[in-house]
């Protein structure tokens, strides 16, 4: 909707229906000749509406205002175990969840407000501020069995350990503050960008070790192993700093040179306990040689990333040492054709993912593997060597 010359108001609606069965049929043994229902007549019902503001007063400034409410509605039917009588505490964990409640309606509000101003041809600046709220998913909220079989199936978060949730949980609410700070040739010949940001987390959805035995929140923590835990709301804390730039560095008969460069810092910690956020990159760089002649254009890239050390002990996440990748690319574009080719970790160097989180592919499959089977706990996923690709882009 234009309201005048330099306002525009954006109002909208969304529906979302979400609906799963998830059940394991008996393999023999102690498990027939029943089914184990971890999510029966699962639904995530969503519906929202929004609406946002983005006025230009001027050529300097922007500014946004947004506001959103979402209704997520969630139930579930009846939990049952493979067999009433079997192992890992099935028809207590299966009584317990079914003598609750399993309807629960949240009412979420998100807010957003940004502005940018441009000083000048060289300098602008963004910053604003945004209220975000995340409901639990189905896995976070009915899945109900301590046994650690079944609390392994549900492990959507690959770092080998078991999980299972909480009906009690509360969606997640998160404050971030973030400004850019952007400094350029006025021709985009060269250009800086900074861009700083923290997020506080109230009702961050991680986890704590569980004691199946008592059914509580264990009282030692398991150390360099895996081990199940449940879903709890907690605090947390993520700040960081992005930075990207390019420049030029030469002109010649055989083209023209140039550097480009990104510096990312991520700190994430739970701020009831001191641990380490899981899945937390670790500082990152890319500087990448450019040259640029006709319709080429190629780089040789330089990827850098720090040793992971800061790690969810919780969860026992794995460090990964630091490690240094070569990329090579080009491309050629003729009017409407773009052919890409490139050779990603060019020196096939060996490397652990630090977000790739614990392999466990061989192994034990039906518990978690115990020291000293293979894998053991602390082997991380590794990267990918040498590749290859080729691209062919057609633009009409």
């Amino acid at each position: 909707v234009t309201l005048g010359q330099h306002d525009v108001l954006r109002v909208g609606g969304e529906m979302q229906q979400y609906r799963i069965n998830d059940w394991w049929p008996a393999s023999g043994g102690g498990m027939y000749p029943g089914t184990f229902w971890n999510i029966r007549d699962g639904q995530r019902d969503r519906s929202a509406v929004f609406a946002e503001w983005e006025g230009r007063k001027s050529a300097q400034w922007m500014t946004l205002l947004g506001a959103r409410y979402e209704q997520v509605t969630m139930d579930a039917g009846v939990a049952t175990g493979y067999n009433p009588a079997g192992g890992g505490n099935q028809a207590r964990d299966a009584n317990a969840f079914n003598a609750r409640s399993h309807k629960t309606t949240d009412n979420n509000v998100d807010l957003t407000a940004a502005a940018s101003y441009t000083a000048s041809d060289n300098y602008a600046i963004e910053f604003g501020f945004a209220h975000k709220t995340r409901s639990p998913n189905v896995y976070e909220r009915f899945t109900w069995s301590t046994w650690q079989m079944a609390a392994l199936m549900n492990n959507f978060v690959g770092d080998g350990n078991g999980y299972f949730g909480d009906l009690a949980l509360k969606p997640e609410q998160a404050n971030k503050l973030t400004a850019t700070f952007d400094w350029h040739a006025a021709d985009g010949s060269w250009g800086f960008k900074a861009t700083p940001y923290t997020t506080q987390v109230a009702d961050y959805i991680d986890a704590v070790q569980w004691n199946a035995t008592t059914n509580l929140a264990s009282t030692a923590a398991v150390k360099d192993k895996f081990s199940v835990l449940r879903f709890v709301n907690q605090s947390a804390r993520i700040y960081g700093l992005d930075l990207s730039g390019h420049m030029p560095l030469a002109t010649s008969s055989v083209g023209d040179f140039g550097l480009k460069g990104l510096l990312n810092y991520t700190n994430g910690s739970n701020q009831d306990t001191g641990d380490g956020l899981y899945n937390i990159m670790p500082l990152n760089a890319k500087l990448a040689l450019t040259h640029k002649q006709g319709g080429w254009d190629n780089s040789l890239e330089l990827l850098m990333v720090q040793a992971k050390d800061t790690v969810s002990g919780v969860r026992n996440e794995i460090r990964t040492p630091g490690y240094s990748l070569v990329n090579l690319r080009t491309s050629y574009t003729w009017k409407q054709v773009r052919l890409d080719l490139g050779v990603e970790n060019l020196f096939d160097k060996f490397y652990y993912l630090p977000t790739g989180g614990a392999y466990t592919g061989q192994g034990t499959t039906m518990s978690n593997p115990a020291l000293p089977n293979y894998p053991q706990w602390g082997t991380a996923v590794p990267g990918m060597g040498r590749s290859v690709y080729v691209g062919l882009n057609f633009k009409f």
